[in-house]
């Protein structure tokens, strides 16, 4: 080796026997407020214990991986690892010096002091984020149109952008729709939607809205290709601040509703159903509705879960809600008015839509009650509650309704299938229509209709004695 040669290399030796075989250093310096920032350590040796770092000042760190690197030189081999630790600090901070353990001799990195410059806001080179609400006063209640809008310039190797959760109090929140992404000019645009609805009334303020972007920066690894990988930073919104105004007493309902009511058949024999439904339709949160509990006297009510369903489109939201009821009774009953009071906004006053009155005319049940035991004349010297038949009487009752229900949604739902039907299935369909009439009265029609419906829209084969079928049929018809 030459002299110049040598001497270099004793220049080498001398600085690593000063500084030692660690270095430490940051990909950029100074960085924007929410950027990441790559720290890195590398040292040279066949054994290298790296620190564990979780902070740096206030920012929590993650690691981001290692290398291992090997090479020849003069005749040994040279070993280098290289670790990369990433953090995101929002204001200047000194990287403190870290203890690398190599080939069992402790070595510390330098400190870094780090320059953070304040985060321009809602704009960055080639970057813009906005917030826009669709009004800036609301009442209690009503949907306020939220969209947050992250461009970019189309020129920009972006690789990833997310958006982070707003933050928010005393409202009521949904995503609509799907995100958005469409070109406006020299921008890609990010669009995603939301409805704020308002809980209190007062000076409520939504956001400010975050997203952190990812673009690719050009890098030299430490064989020497240049590769890319993301560098973070994050967009911050101004917040929107919302004046809220509380509604009228005695109304939680705001927007616009109608109500439609119908009930069918209107005339029935007794213990046969009736069918009522109940829809609501409404320009407004149609969840925030509420039907009181159905009460009708000598009417057993049976109930489903109300359907809501929502819709979205063009910055209008609107839903409707339906419940189906069951009525069954052994005597004519009137089905009362329901009413919806609500604020419209628009005009600024309420509103109250409500039903008519529907009266169903219900035959039979005279003779029904002709053949229920007359209590004696001991029993009505002290005030008894309802007998056990009572009791037996309308949980049938009840039964023959949710039957004649499933009956016909799952006849319906067969039909739409075209579905095979089973062997034997017309026959039972047919008994089965023979003892509705009866279950009310018979604890042995009810137990038999339960085993063909099973037979029928259950896929069991539950055995059923015609014999028996007929003999119960005819019991039953000769007490008529």
């Amino acid at each position: 080796m030459s002299t110049p040669g040598k001497l270099f290399i004793l220049t080498l030796l001398f600085f690593a026997s000063l500084y030692g075989s660690v270095k430490a250093e940051v990909d950029e310096n100074p960085v924007i407020a929410g950027e990441s920032v790559e720290y890195e350590i590398e040292a040279i040796g066949e054994s290298v214990v790296f620190p564990e770092i979780d902070k740096i000042g206030e920012s929590n760190v993650s690691a981001e991986g290692s290398q291992r690197l090997e090479w020849f030189e003069e005749n040994r081999s040279v070993v280098k690892w290289v670790k990369v630790y990433a953090f995101s600090p929002k204001k200047s901070v000194t990287i403190p010096s870290f203890k690398v353990i190599v080939d069992g001799k402790e070595e510390w990195t330098k400190p870094i002091f780090l320059q953070v410059k304040a985060n321009a806001g809602n704009t960055k080179s080639g970057f813009r984020i906005e917030l826009k609400a669709s009004r800036t006063e609301a009442y209690v209640g009503q949907p306020v149109d939220v969209a947050v809008r992250f461009m970019e310039r189309r020129d920009i190797p972006v690789m990833s952008v997310d958006f982070v959760p707003m933050k928010y109090e005393n409202f009521w929140v949904k995503r609509v729709g799907k995100p958005k992404r469409f070109t406006e000019g020299n921008y890609l645009v990010h669009e995603v939607r939301y409805l704020f609805f308002p809980q209190k009334a007062g000076e409520l303020t939504i956001g400010p809205a975050e997203v952190k972007v990812a673009t690719a920066k050009k890098i030299r690894d430490a064989f020497g290709f240049i590769v890319r990988r993301p560098q973070w930073a994050t967009m911050v919104s101004k917040p929107v601040t919302l004046f809220v105004k509380p509604l009228p007493e005695g109304v939680k309902l705001v927007g616009d509703y109608t109500l439609d009511v119908k009930a069918v058949p209107r005339k029935v024999e007794a213990g046969s159903p009736v069918t009522l439904t109940v829809r609501v339709e409404a320009s407004g949160n149609i969840e925030d509705f509420e039907l009181p509990p159905l009460r009708i006297a000598d009417v057993t009510v049976y109930s489903e879960a109300p359907k809501i369903k929502q819709h979205y489109n063009a910055g209008r939201y609107s839903g409707s809600w339906e419940k189906r009821f069951v009525l069954i009774s052994d005597r004519s009953f009137t089905i009362p008015p329901f009413k919806v009071r609500f604020f419209d906004p628009d005009e600024k006053r309420i509103k109250e839509v409500s039903s008519a009155p529907v009266t169903i005319e219900v035959t039979g049940g005279a003779r029904s009650a002709g053949k229920r035991r007359e209590p004696s004349r001991e029993s009505n010297k002290k005030e008894r509650g309802p007998d056990e038949r009572s009791y037996l009487y309308y949980g049938a009752a009840f039964l023959a309704g949710m039957v004649l229900m499933y009956l016909i949604l799952s006849l319906k739902n067969r039909v739409r299938r075209r579905v095979k039907p089973r062997m034997h299935a017309k026959n039972e369909l047919q008994m089965l229509q023979r003892l509705l009439p009866y279950i009310s009265e018979s604890n042995e029609a009810a137990q038999m209709a339960e085993n063909l419906y099973a037979n029928l829209f259950e896929g069991k084969a539950v055995k059923i004695d015609k014999k028996m079928f007929e003999k119960l049929m005819t019991d039953l018809t000769g007490r008529e």
